[in-house]
């Protein structure tokens, strides 16, 4: 036993008998120690249900997508979707610092096609090209389930932000077999 313990014990001793006596816990504690317990779990809770990435409410966004709203998306991008598509379409958005991307994807005939590339001036004015495999980075459409045969034969047509338009990219991949088609996109804002 320590010099200090000895005092203690002998003046607890002496102040009430053989036995140390001890403080009663204050009745106010406890309530309060509890409620600051619970306070702290009801945070923590509501921080992790706020913070946690949420699934797309959208159904045709593809999982990770960082927009919840394909027409609000499509006016930022400054593009039109066609009703005869909007049954087929899935979609993909991606915002970080200066990467500002945006995929697009859906099958129809031939007239859903030509009414979504005049609709976007992407029919009479784009530059006609024809690739080998999809034009976008293999990387990020792979995770979108598009084909990565690089024998598949795209038609391709890219529209460029002219003078005084917003600037926003548009490279589109048409794929055609007998009277349907699928229409690829990838937009981005310059």
């Amino acid at each position: 036993m320590d010099v200090l313990d000895v005092e203690s014990a002998e003046q607890a001793t002496q102040a009430g008998g053989d036995r140390p006596r001890h403080r009663r816990p204050n009745r106010l504690r406890r309530p309060l120690r509890a409620g600051l317990a619970l306070l702290g779990i009801v945070v923590l809770v509501f921080w992790y249900a706020l913070s946690r990435d949420h699934p797309p409410h959208d159904p045709r966004a593809y999982p990770g997508s960082q927009a919840q709203d394909l027409p609000g998306t499509l006016h930022r991008y400054h593009l039109g979707l066609p009703d005869c598509a909007t049954g087929s379409v899935r979609w993909y958005r991606y915002a970080q610092w200066e990467a500002d991307s945006f995929y697009l994807h859906f099958t129809g005939d031939r007239h859903c096609m030509n009414q979504f590339l005049v609709l976007n001036g992407l029919f009479l004015t784009g530059e006609r090209t024809e690739s080998a495999g999809l034009p976008f980075d293999g990387r990020t459409t792979a995770g979108f389930g598009w084909p990565q045969d690089p024998d598949r034969r795209y038609r391709t047509l890219r529209r460029q932000p002219g003078h005084g338009e917003v600037l926003v990219d548009v490279d589109v991949a048409l794929y055609e077999s007998g009277e349907s088609a699928e229409v690829y996109l990838h937009a981005g804002i310059v």
